[in-house]
Parts: structure tokens; sequence; C-alpha cells
């Protein structure tokens, strides 16, 4: 796991603003060596169609702030996990984790 830039991670909180809501559990991402981009939503149910369509939101987000010379594309994925966030895989690290409570 190697962590991701400054500049990346602030991106991406900016992207998210407005896009997160009460079913995504964390937010990790991961940038390769050629620059391709990994999101990855944890759900707290089984991922439908507009998860898909939010993630394209924060994905154009993205793309619209940093373009093409620092990331060549963005692979979106949406996980429904049951397991506690420490037990979730990070990627290079969580952009966003939901508070959760064990009661």
């Amino acid at each position: 796991m190697t962590a991701n830039p400054e500049w990346l991670v602030l991106c991406v909180w900016r992207a998210l603003l407005g896009e997160i809501y009460p079913s995504i559990r964390g937010v990790a991402i991961s940038l390769s060596e050629k620059n391709i981009l990994v999101i990855r939503y944890y759900m707290d149910r089984e991922p439908i169609e507009f998860d898909s369509g939010s993630m394209e939101v924060v994905a154009t987000n993205i793309s619209a702030q940093i373009g093409l010379d620092k990331i060549s594309r963005i692979e979106l994925e949406c996980e429904y996990a049951f397991d506690p966030i420490s037990e979730l895989d990070p990627l290079d690290g969580f952009v966003y984790c939901r508070r959760e409570y064990d009661m």
C-alpha cells in the first residue's frame, strides 16, 4: 500500500461533496503507476443503479479538476460490505469512512 498524493486526496474530497449519502460506509482510492485511479464505494446494501450514477458524477468532477495529464483512466467499483471497516481493503487509503457504532 502506498500513500495517495495529497493533491489527489483533496481533489477526491471536493468531488465527493454532495455525493455522500447514508448507504455509503466508506470510499477507498488507489492510483497506479500507470495513472489509473480506482474508486471503490463500500455500501451497507447491494449496489443499485443510483450508486453507479453517483460514482459517475464523482468521476466527472475529478476529471474536470485534474485532466488526463495526471489520471489516464478512472475505474469505479461498488461493493456491498458487511464486515467492519477495519477489515475492508482500503486500497491505498480511505478518503471517507462513515462513523459506525457497535451498540
